[in-house]
């Protein structure tokens, strides 16, 4: 899709948004001692799978590599985490076709 966000890299960023949000609820009710410990599970097993196909996404443009590497530092940002050194290494190989 030239130089706009592919449908499919809106969608995963979307629906990762989504499921983080959902993943956060979740576990403010689960310490409120409201939450369903299995409902949670699934909720962050799913997000893991989102966010693995994110990281793994190979843009199309560097408009979509820009896009994907901005909404990746918004997650780690917003939810005060970090990569691994194998999951930053999958990111910029992801990109590198762009270079």
């Amino acid at each position: 899709m030239n130089d706009c966000f592919g449908s499919d890299l809106s969608w995963l960023i979307e629906h990762h948004a989504e499921l983080v949000a959902s993943v956060e609820t979740l576990r403010q009710q689960f310490d409120n001692g409201a939450g369903d410990r299995g409902m949670l599970g699934k909720a962050v097993a799913e997000e893991e799978m989102v966010r693995d196909k994110l990281v793994r996404w190979r843009p199309s443009s560097i408009l979509e590599a820009q896009a994907k590497l901005l909404y990746l530092v918004h997650f780690l940002a917003s939810t005060k985490s970090s990569f691994d050194t194998e999951t930053m290494s999958e990111i910029v190989e992801s990109v590198d076709h762009l270079r």
